[in-house]
């Protein structure tokens, strides 16, 4: 009698699972797609804690080989004239002697001798700011070096350069003249240097066996 109760339960089961295969399928597929998101969730949330605890690692920039290295270049002054001799140097506080007004003065520039008609170049990379012309200075050029440094030249003739042009120091701006300002000296460049709108020595800055 058991086995016979056994045997009517299979076959009920049987029945049952052949009738309703289809809706079995689509519930173990529900239940597999269920337990797949949950561990895809489970595994990003553990990412993402991961990557909270994790310390900042500052990233470093591997430089271009192909960008140019930019160096500075120092404040260094060519002699402005070619064979170029001091002249009256630069005084502010103890005086020096003024041959064209026969006195002793203070003298905020330095003059640079050199014969009439010797180029007188820029000394150093800059921007032309101002250029002017009359018959008691002759030509004048101011250059603006960077840095807080400011030139001015003096006694030019035959100037070349003009205002907003980009000069490097072997730029020729003009050449030695002789005119009504200082014309009791033998002819030379009169040449003025701020640093920081103060006038200084610039014989301190140029460089070379003509200081």
């Amino acid at each position: 009698m058991q086995k016979k109760d056994a045997k009517a339960i299979g076959s009920r089961v049987m029945a049952f699972l052949k009738k309703n295969i289809h809706y079995i399928l689509m519930i173990l597929c529900v239940i597999a797609i269920g337990v797949v998101v949950t561990v895809v969730a489970v595994l990003n949330t553990t990412k993402q804690d991961a990557d909270i605890n994790k310390p900042d690692v500052p990233s470093i920039e591997v430089p271009d080989d192909d960008t140019p290295v930019v160096v500075e270049k120092k404040f260094a002054l060519l002699m402005m004239v070619e064979d170029g001799v001091k002249g009256r140097g630069f005084s502010d506080t103890a005086l020096s002697y003024n041959p064209t007004l026969s006195r002793y003065d203070a003298h905020l520039a330095v003059d640079i001798t050199g014969k009439e008609g010797t180029n007188v170049i820029a000394g150093f990379d800059g921007t032309v700011t101002n250029v002017t012309n009359d018959a008691y200075y002759g030509g004048t050029v101011t250059i603006d070096y960077g840095k807080g440094y400011i030139a001015t030249f003096k006694l030019l003739a035959d100037v070349t350069v003009k205002k907003g042009d980009k000069v490097t120091e072997k730029t020729v701006i003009g050449k030695i003249g002789k005119f009504q300002f200082e014309c009791k000296q033998d002819a030379h460049l009169h040449y003025e240097l701020t640093q920081s709108s103060k006038l200084v020595d610039p014989m301190q800055f140029v460089v070379g066996d003509n200081k």
